[in-house]
């Protein structure tokens, strides 16, 4: 250690820090190091096509600085954009091991790294002990989804000190005060920490109420520029693209879902005009033109969605916005679909995952099957680009179950939905439906399991959880269902398939799908020229 910055201290549960003991001011001012690890990526993945700013690690740094804390961001994505290394098999972008343990501040007084995808930790659990390694007395967190998910897991195979559970701002800080003025951390709520062979788990955090509250994201940390550069982001590549979160939370609760674990049932709005706000920056600071909203549930309130379009109209802001990750068709009639193209947006998904009413009501997705293709058809004549998102493999799903699906599917066709997301079931940890799996024949969580969660949307890569199917088969009914999909919308409607065609060899992309393509293919380059191993 820096003998300059005074001498580690402990606290009852083994905390060391480096802050000088005689100073008040260094006391309360922490030396904070963010990481945001590399990504796991396949050729064959339409996930892992997806590169964008973290907005999570973002929303931390920012929280922390409003604190007065110093902190850095080491952005293993951001500045390895271009660097494709192989870790035990699995592929991964971004800086490798090696460079990130390099970048390790050894005078900070906590490491905070995120780890939001369970299928990258038996990779990231290495990283977590090469940084131990390098740090062996600095505090070591995890937040995220996966040491939300699977807490003792994460204890057990890595050397960490402390993990964030669910929503990250106010638990992180709290924690970091504590650390700061020498107090005992054990009873922070949505805190879990090392307690002897086991994890000390705390009761959860009540969620953040005023969310217009946070700190925005703090984007100087990270090399934007090059992120826009890369032009992987969420949704279809319609210009300078940057992501968004305009709410929180999702009031559903789809069985599936790893988003009532993580963040319970609450949903939470920012005030339009805020988000408006924080856009209009974006604009002049970075010139971004498109906006990916990463929200769970962007629209629930037909008066927020409202508000919102008009704000932009207001300020006659030039540019597109999108909802790729999924959207309700409640609140979406003819009035919202018009005033969303009118403000700019271009793209949204509607998540319908099965064509079975049976199925709905037992996943607990609560839509009605017409009263999404009515929403549909007024997004598309408002010439919004709709895509619809289906997933096959539910436990218990029967043939004709599927072969519903399946005709939903080519109904989406027919109406005119542009694209479409087929994926397999995956019990994801700390879900209901994998509760429910693991009661009737118990889950093994190991790596096979782990590596199959990366594998839902990996063509080829499927795995059955439906002892009616086969992995195999499963694997021919979505290839089929994508086929049929594409084949009848492009002889229904030629001129999409052109429009597929310009957006694979141009730099912008009209479509998210041909978006997804061109990064399948940008990772097949990548990993074809990737070093055979590094640590």
């Amino acid at each position: 250690m820096d003998g300059s910055r005074g001498e580690c201290t402990s606290d009852p549960v083994g905390l060391s820090t480096h802050a000088d003991t005689g100073d008040a001011s260094a006391a309360q001012s922490l030396r904070i190091q963010l990481i945001h690890p590399p990504q796991r990526i396949s050729a064959a993945n339409l996930v892992s096509s997806v590169t964008i700013p973290p907005l999570g690690t973002a929303y931390l740094a920012a929280t922390l600085e409003h604190a007065g804390h110093r902190v850095t961001v080491a952005d293993a994505i951001g500045e390895g954009l271009d660097n494709t290394f192989q870790h035990d098999g699995r592929t991964f972008r971004g800086l490798d091991f090696s460079r990130i343990v390099e970048r390790i501040d050894t005078n900070a007084d906590v490491i905070g790294m995120g780890v939001m995808f369970s299928c990258a930790w038996p990779a990231l659990r290495k990283l977590v002990r090469q940084i131990r390694d390098r740090a062996p007395h600095t505090p070591l967190v995890l937040g995220g989804e996966h040491p939300t998910a699977l807490t003792e897991l994460v204890f057990e195979q890595s050397p960490v000190d402390f993990a964030v559970l669910g929503e990250g701002e106010e638990t992180l800080l709290e924690l970091c005060d504590r650390i700061a003025y020498r107090r005992d951390p054990s009873d922070v709520a949505g805190l879990a920490l090392r307690d002897g062979d086991t994890p000390r788990i705390n009761p959860r955090r009540s969620r953040i109420r005023d969310i217009d509250a946070i700190p925005l994201p703090a984007w100087q940390h990270f090399d934007i520029e090059a992120y826009i550069r890369f032009g992987q982001p969420h949704g279809s590549a319609d210009g300078h693209s940057m992501p968004m979160l305009a709410t929180r939370g999702c009031p559903f609760q789809c069985t599936f879902c790893g988003s009532p674990g993580m963040w319970g049932t609450s949903w939470r709005a920012r005030d339009p005009v805020k988000v408006v706000d924080e856009m209009e920056g974006y604009m002049h600071r970075y010139g971004a033109n498109d906006f990916h909203f990463e929200d769970l549930t962007a629209i629930v309130r037909k008066d927020w969605v409202l508000a919102f379009s008009q704000e932009i109209l207001r300020r006659n802001l030039k540019i597109s916005w999108q909802l790729p990750s999924g959207t309700r068709s409640e609140a979406l009639d003819r009035e919202v679909a018009e005033a969303l193209h009118a403000s700019g947006c271009r793209q949204f998904t509607y998540a319908l995952e099965s064509g079975s009413p049976e199925i709905l009501r037992k996943v607990k997705k609560r839509i009605k099957i017409d009263r999404v293709f009515g929403s549909a058809k007024e997004a598309i004549n408002a010439d919004i680009r709709v895509q619809g998102a289906f997933i096959y493999g539910f436990p218990g799903e029967t043939l004709r179950q599927m072969w519903q699906t399946f005709r939903t599917i080519l109904r989406c066709a027919f109406v005119g939905f542009h694209e479409i997301t087929i994926c397999a079931l995956q019990p994801l940890p700390n879900t209901e439906m994998f509760r429910a799996i693991d009661s009737e024949r118990a889950i093994t969580i190991d790596d096979n399991y782990l590596d199959s969660i990366f594998g839902y949307l990996g063509l080829g890569q499927q795995k059955s959880w439906n002892p009616r199917i086969s992995s195999f088969a499963l694997r021919i009914i979505i290839l089929v269902s994508f086929a049929s999909f594409f084949t009848l919308s492009f002889v229904l409607r030629p001129a999409r398939a052109f429009a597929l065609m310009r957006g694979l060899v141009g730099a912008r992309s009209q479509g998210k799908f041909a978006r997804i393509l061109k990064g399948m293919i940008l990772n097949v380059r990548r990993t074809r020229t990737q070093p055979a191993s590094l640590t």
